[in-house]
């Protein structure tokens, strides 16, 4: 097959969950045979290696356009229908790109990632007859959702609000547009589905590289724990500093040799009471953070606000990493608490299950063994590929018929 893959970002170097997303379908559905033409908004801050890492799974075009927040916009915006993290991406250089690009060549089907190029339907089907797919990463109106009911800032909560409506009125409508819409859990199709009937949806999660089920684990520090994540995405964020605030210096009052290590971009941003700091490592961005992890006992996932699938939970899973998330940090993942990672949605139960878990109440190295297992089963980027060309062929079929 010949696809077309729209991006809003250039996913090198893979350092969070939306870029690995992108990348894994890309690099895997190449290495089935097929040929992907991959179109991405390139920001100042990407690197020139990306270009030629990109070239050797596809055929890139990156255009240079901006992205940025602007606070004009974002005035502006409040007499807009359309939600301003998307309206952001609405280029008139992608729309120019898209008609050369449809002027020389033909393709098979159209991929389109994330809500935020989602607009670009309507300019493709007036230039191709080839079916367009929405990937859905996130479902967008629902990180909006738990993001306003979260903000305690009264100007923040009611603008996002504000936008949460936006979002309601434009996802679920625009999705409707598709051939089909490809959710990233079976959570975020009902959703879907329940807003709009006549959306065209399935379901197709995330996967990890099937060597990482190799990972080796080297003897644990006693009583360690950490986060990983980029601080630059707001749930992350917000998961992080309720931790800190709500969670860690009851966990410490019980057991004081506890540690905490911090790790992805933004660390060194967050504020640390005087109270905890001792027992905090902050780590920030690391190359290899498995090798990193490898001695570390329990990652946490305190996350309050989100959508789709955290890829890096079903990366540690795959490497037998002990995990302590909440519900919506596992949303989308078929996993049980107590039996492959474990579960806790209140400040006590983190406290109470962390405490437990130091005390040896769990299986440390049955959890590990039941959580690589289900990723062999369900979640290798050569099965998640297989697919996603299933998929397209049977789109495409429909299509000539």
């Amino acid at each position: 097959m010949r696809i077309l893959q729209l991006s809003p970002q250039v996913p090198l170097p893979s350092d969070n969950g939306g870029k690995i997303g992108i990348y894994g379908i890309t690099k895997y559905l190449s290495e089935r045979g097929n040929e992907i033409h991959f179109v991405a908004f390139k920001k100042a801050s990407d690197k020139e290696q990306s270009l030629s890492e990109l070239k050797k799974i596809c055929i890139p075009h990156l255009l240079n356009v901006s992205t940025k927040n602007s606070l004009f916009d974002i005035f502006i915006n409040l007499f807009s229908p359309v939600p301003y993290n998307i309206s952001k991406y609405y280029k008139e250089e992608l729309k120019h790109f898209l008609a050369d690009f449809f002027h020389r060549t033909e393709v098979d089907i159209i991929h389109i990632d994330h809500l935020h190029l989602g607009w670009c339907v309507d300019v493709i089907k007036g230039l191709t007859s080839a079916p367009v797919v929405l990937r859905e990463h996130n479902l967008e109106l629902k990180i909006m959702q738990r993001y306003s009911e979260n903000q305690h800032n009264y100007f923040l909560k009611k603008y996002s609000e504000i936008q949460y409506r936006k979002f309601l009125k434009y996802e679920p409508v625009l999705a409707g547009k598709f051939d089909e819409c490809i959710m990233v859990s079976g959570e975020d199709e009902k959703s879907l589905l329940e807003m709009n009937p006549k959306v065209k949806t399935t379901s197709i999660g995330v996967g990890v590289n099937s060597n990482s089920l190799n990972f080796i684990k080297k003897e644990t520090i006693p009583y360690s724990i950490f986060h990983l994540g980029s601080l630059e995405w707001f749930p992350n964020h917000e998961g992080l500093k309720w931790y800190l605030e709500e969670i860690f210096p009851l966990i410490l009052k019980e057991i004081p040799e506890v540690k905490l290590y911090l790790y992805g971009k933004g660390t060194e941003k967050v504020k640390i009471s005087d109270n905890i700091s001792s027992n905090i490592i902050n780590v920030g961005y690391v190359q290899n953070v498995w090798a990193e992890i490898a001695d570390k006992q329990l990652a946490i996932v305190p996350l309050r606000i989100g959508s789709g699938i955290r890829v890096k939970i079903i990366e540690m899973l795959g490497i037998g990493q002990n995990i302590l998330s909440t519900s919506i940090g596992k949303e989308g993942i078929d996993v049980e608490d107590g039996k492959e990672i474990i579960i806790a949605d209140s400040a006590q139960e983190f406290i109470t299950k962390t405490i437990s878990y130091f005390n040896h109440v769990y299986n440390s190295e049955q959890l590990s063994k039941n959580a690589k297992n289900k990723i062999r089963e369900k979640y290798t980027w050569e099965k998640i590929a297989e697919q996603f060309e299933n998929e397209y062929k049977k789109l495409i079929l429909i299509s000539k018929n």
